[in-house]
């Protein structure tokens, strides 16, 4: 029985491990200005020539080979098309990003940060650029949904970084993306709803892991809760957004920018 345990429990801690992925904290800092700054600059001027007012953008955070099967990227933000006033007071046109993030100092807990594209790509594993670019009725609903206090209202502070988005318990940063796509389209700030709506046509990624893995997982990893989960361990991922998204006609396209074939 002990070895089964402890086997249990290295088995619990490589999965955490491999979780640590999700994990959104905005450093601040661009890790290598010179090839990260050209590249942000060069997914926003790809948007900019598809018309995108709004696009649903995804980075990668962590080696692809230390993912798990179905997941390619880290972290999902709302790049949004905006004037925005430098420290000198002039006023340019470019994307903010509008994202969730996980505190750095209580990874058991979240807030809503503005940044900028050469920020978001800052401190990335691999300079690779998901994109869901919505249909522009879409978009226009996103602008004004985004500006309005519903969206900040969507916001559960409580983080999981394998957050169940059929429940409202936790919450991560591709989960409040889609809840507020959703409340988007129906135009309504009503968590509820947009919960049921969620739970009626959002098919979540699975992650195969045992019920004894998902039991103890908490235990070896702050920001990893698991008391929303049932018999499956589901979370939402930038392609299970996509496929969502591409299904219902919300999405005019999806595409992937990296840094060798832009």
């Amino acid at each position: 029985m002990n070895r089964n345990i402890f086997a249990i429990a290295v088995l619990i801690v490589a999965f955490t491990t491999n979780y640590a992925f999700a994990s959104s904290n905005p450093s601040g800092t661009i890790a290598a200005p010179e090839r990260v700054i050209p590249f942000a600059k060069m997914v926003e001027q790809e948007l900019a020539s598809r018309g995108a007012r709004v696009a649903i953008v995804a980075r990668v955070g962590r080696d692809p080979k230390d993912l798990p099967s179905g997941i390619e990227y880290t972290h999902v933000g709302l790049w949004v098309y905006s004037d925005i006033t430098l420290p000198n007071g002039e006023t340019v046109n470019g994307y903010a990003v509008h994202n969730l993030y996980q505190l750095g100092n209580n990874p058991d807990r979240s807030e809503l940060v503005r940044d900028f594209p050469a920020e978001f790509f800052g401190d990335v594993y691999q300079l690779r650029a998901g994109i869901i670019v919505p249909e522009p009725a879409v978009q226009e609903r996103l602008l004004n949904f985004i500006s309005s206090p519903a969206y900040s209202q969507l916001h559960v502070p409580a983080y999981s970084l394998i957050a169940n988005p059929h429940e409202r318990k936790f919450q991560n940063c591709t989960n409040f993306v889609l809840s507020a796509v959703i409340g988007a389209v129906y135009q309504t700030g009503n968590s509820a709803d947009i919960l049921d709506h969620i739970r009626q046509y959002y098919q979540p990624q699975k992650i195969g892991v045992s019920g004894l893995e998902r039991l103890f997982g908490s235990i070896f990893m702050p920001g990893v809760a698991v008391s929303d989960q049932g018999r499956d361990i589901q979370t939402s991922t930038f392609k299970s957004l996509e496929r969502f998204m591409k299904k219902f006609n919300l999405a005019s396209e999806a595409f992937v920018i990296t840094e060798d074939n832009a």
